[in-house]
């Protein structure tokens, strides 16, 4: 086993919601008109603090973890965030299963703050527990409380979370923003929600969230089980065409993941100053209470994780792990051919998950990187 040590990166302070990029022009801008993304290695901190939670929600990427329901003890997250700090952490999102079940979930938010991370975000269900601990802490406390609400209505959200859970939510993001938080709507679109999901944007503007982002439901964890709720490539590249032509009319920022795109799109988003496949950049890690470390969240599934914790210290796999898979996109492609040449190489997880490449079925499709998103409106 060999134990890494590394030095943190030089960060560029900004908002730009980790691997992302925010166009400032709704039309396709000229390189020196485009805000390009900061790169920095392992800069996004991805901490699960525990793995239960209270629903099962129909999509969601946890799966067999969310009945193992492991957590961290205080020690380990107060261990593992001063690690990830050295290694170059700067933006701190806790998560779980749902991570205000967890019995130190206000000293961890705390913790992120204490040991210098620049930004302490969290992602939450907004049900009544989280609204308790919430209610311990203050706006400053947070970059921004992420909230899952999808569906632009009951009927939609509890069908994808159960019964009742839109209400509530509702009700928590409407506290939080009237306490000052920055509050954010994250939707997993879907076959249960497609319909309505774009109400979310009325919601959002209603209520004073200043941010709604889209991703596009993933057959992993729970996804599994409900292969008939994804949405194909060519049917979610649709759904960001109308996302962005609707988006302008509202106040509430707009962001969603392109994961697919049209051969034409990929001019755009390498100007942008995408770059591939998240293995490509090292910029982000997400770490779970049994110690294991992914680069990648589609591959949250499989035991090709990057690395592991133990004892406080980063452990590399030297077994099958990630970064041998990402490598080989840099020497070809991963579907084995080129489309476009901006797309760096496609999707080696897909290989993985899905048992081939999206772009190989999809004459006109080639894979966008999952982690990274776009903005459906330009900035004022």
């Amino acid at each position: 086993m060999t134990t890494v040590h590394l030095d943190p990166p030089r960060l560029r302070r900004d908002d730009d919601y980790g691997h992302a990029r925010m166009p400032r022009r709704a039309s396709l801008p000229a390189p020196d008109r485009i805000e390009r993304i900061a790169y920095g290695r392992f800069r996004n901190v991805y901490l699960y603090i525990t793995e239960a939670c209270q629903l099962r929600c129909e999509h969601c990427y946890m799966g067999e973890r969310l009945d193992r329901a492991l957590k961290l003890t205080l020690p380990q997250i107060r261990d593992t965030l001063a690690t990830w700090r050295r290694m170059g952490g700067s933006k701190l999102t806790i998560l779980g299963g749902e991570p205000t079940l967890h019995p130190n979930y206000v000293d961890a938010i705390r913790l992120g703050r204490q040991l210098g991370y620049e930004d302490v975000i969290t992602t939450t269900n907004a049900q009544k527990p989280a609204a308790r601990k919430f209610r311990q802490l203050e706006p400053e406390d947070f970059a921004y409380v992420q909230v899952s609400l999808d569906g632009g209505s009951a009927e939609t959200h509890d069908r994808v979370r159960g019964a009742d859970t839109f209400a509530t939510a509702l009700e928590t993001t409407a506290e939080l923003t009237g306490r000052g938080f920055d509050t954010r709507i994250i939707c997993t679109v879907n076959q249960a929600n497609k319909p309505d999901a774009l109400k979310l944007l009325d919601i959002a503007d209603e209520i004073g969230v200043s941010l709604v982002k889209f991703h596009v439901f993933s057959t992993i964890g729970v996804g599994h089980g409900n292969a008939d709720m994804a949405i194909g490539p060519a049917e979610w590249v649709t759904f960001c065409d109308d996302l962005n032509g609707i988006a302008p009319a509202y106040r509430t920022r707009v962001w969603y993941q392109p994961t697919y795109a049209r051969r034409d799109q990929m001019a755009r988003y390498a100007a942008e100053g995408y770059q591939g496949c998240i293995g490509r950049t090292l910029d982000r890690i997400s770490i779970f209470p049994d110690g294991r470390c992914y680069v990648c969240s589609y591959l949250f599934d499989t035991d090709l994780y990057f690395a592991r914790m133990q004892d406080g210290q980063v452990v590399l796999n030297r077994g099958d792990n990630e970064f041998d898979l990402f490598t080989r996109p840099l020497v070809t492609s991963a579907c084995g051919g080129c489309k476009a040449s901006a797309c760096q190489g496609g999707c080696p997880a897909e290989e993985i998950v899905m048992g081939g490449s999206s772009c190989a079925a999809e004459p006109d499709i080639v894979p966008v990187c999952r982690l990274w998103k776009s903005s459906a409106k330009p900035e004022d």
